[in-house]
């Protein structure tokens, strides 16, 4: 029995991964922060992560948050469209180093015909239609507002003297990649997603070993509306400096690991990859 699925399914609750702008603060070069980032981006994508939030620790500049947040944006967005809502800019001259995602919507159609759905750039709005870019397909016009500047998903409703004839739609419940937003305060995001009745998880080496606490996760996220799973940067654990009374669980899910560190991008795979075996999130 296969359980690949193509096209990847959304998550039946949200999974959301939040850790600090710091994890770019060991790489020296433009070049090395865009490939952690691109390992980041690849690990959020495979899990289906609904949402990553970055964080500011006492180790992040802003300048590595705002970077950070540019190359997981850029990463997420469509090929075909990315040089139309990013234009290569000194933080983006490394970009040939990130690695593809291939999301769903990162494939667009070989051939333009009714009913087919794509990604496009709005580039322009008057007279009540928006002009949208499709990458080599060209352009579209959409009888629609959408604000320009905007990335839309659209269906192709007709084609009337080689002119394609757009209506926004959707993926439905198909998986088409992350958000990332930027919240500099990690207690605001916790009490944020505690009050909508989310589990908080902590990955820290300090925690307890998921294998001794996994029946009692697999309640709490059976009751709750999604996860939210935090990490930490090179130098610091938020377990450090927050209270552990804020977090449902602190789990270990790399025990008496061979290195006296954890890299955050290592720990995301191995944290994920517990509790994807749980299943209550898929």
């Amino acid at each position: 029995m296969s359980y690949f699925k193509w096209p990847p399914p959304k998550r039946r609750k949200k999974l959301i991964i939040a850790f600090p702008g710091s994890v770019l603060v060991t790489e020296d070069t433009l070049e090395l922060k865009t490939i952690k980032a691109g390992l980041l981006g690849r690990s959020l994508a495979i899990f289906r992560v609904n949402e990553a939030l970055l964080f500011r620790d006492s180790d992040t500049t802003i300048r590595d948050l705002k970077l950070l947040r540019l190359l997981l944006k850029y990463m997420v967005t469509p090929p075909h469209i990315r040089r139309k809502a990013y234009p290569i800019t000194s933080d983006l001259s490394a970009v040939g180093l990130l690695p593809p995602l291939r999301l769903y919507p990162h494939d667009i159609p070989q051939n333009v015909e009714v009913g087919v759905k794509i990604d496009g750039y709005v580039e322009s709005c008057s007279g009540g239609e928006c002009k949208v870019y499709l990458g080599r397909i060209g352009y579209g016009i959409l009888r629609d507002y959408v604000k320009p500047g905007s990335i839309v998903t659209v269906e192709v409703k007709s084609i009337v003297n080689s002119k394609i004839i757009l209506q926004v739609s959707s993926w439905g419940d198909i998986y088409t990649g992350f958000r990332v937003k930027v919240i500099y305060k990690l207690e605001d995001i916790i009490n944020y997603y505690k009050s909508r009745s989310h589990t908080i998880i902590l990955s820290s080496k300090y925690g307890e070993w998921i294998g001794n606490i996994a029946n009692n996760i697999f309640a709490h996220l059976s009751r709750s509306k999604g996860a939210l799973i935090i990490f930490g940067g090179p130098y610091k654990c938020p377990y450090e400096y927050t209270s552990s009374d804020l977090y449902d669980f602190i789990i270990n899910t790399i025990p008496s690991q061979g290195t006296i560190s954890v890299r955050t991008e290592e720990a995301l795979i191995a944290t994920l990859s517990a509790l994807e075996n749980l299943s209550v999130l898929s």
